[in-house]
C-alpha cells in the first residue's frame, strides 16, 4: 500500500517447518510517533536472484527499524537454508532494503498476511531442479 507513509520494522525473525523456512518480517504503523493499526504491508519489493543465490526485500514508507539487529544475525546463523543476512544501514527516508543469501538454490514463496501485518518468505527445503 503506497498510502502508509510511516511503518515500523518490528523484527525479522525465521523458524523451521516441515518442508520450509518460514522468514517472517514484523510490520505495524506509527502516527507521530506512536503505534498505530495498519490494514496492510507497505509498498514493498522482493528481488530474488537464483543465479547468486540471494534475496533482496526492500520496503517503503518511511520505514523505522525497532528490532535487535545482533539478534537477528544471531537467529540466521543457526538456519540450513540461509548463509546470511545483510541489515544495510538505512540510507535513504523512504526506505529501507536488507538481504538474505542462500545456503544453496530453494524455490522461495512470498506472501502477506494483516491482523497483525507481516510480510512472509517461505522457502522450501527441496532444491530446484532435483
Amino acid at each position: 500500500d503506497r498510502a502508509i507513509d510511516q511503518v515500523v520494522v518490528k523484527d525479522i525473525r525465521r523458524a523451521m517447518n516441515a518442508g520450509y523456512e518460514r522468514l517472517v518480517i514484523d510490520l505495524e504503523g506509527s502516527l507521530k510517533g506512536e503505534p498505530a493499526a495498519i490494514q496492510r504491508a507497505p509498498f514493498y519489493q522482493v528481488a530474488v536472484n537464483a543465479e547468486e543465490r540471494r534475496v533482496i526485500l526492500t520496503v517503503w514508507g518511511k520505514p523505522k527499524l525497532a528490532f535487535d539487529s545482533a539478534k537477528v544475525v544471531r537467529a540466521f546463523k543457526k538456519s540450513r537454508m540461509f548463509s546470511s543476512v545483510e541489515l544495510y544501514p538505512k540510507l535513504e527516508e523512504d526506505s529501507w532494503t536488507f538481504a538474505l543469501n542462500f545456503a544453496s538454490d530453494h524455490p522461495v514463496e512470498i506472501c502477506e498476511v494483516k491482523e497483525p501485518v507481516r510480510i512472509i518468505l517461505d522457502v522450501r527445503t527441496k532444491r530446484q531442479g532435483r
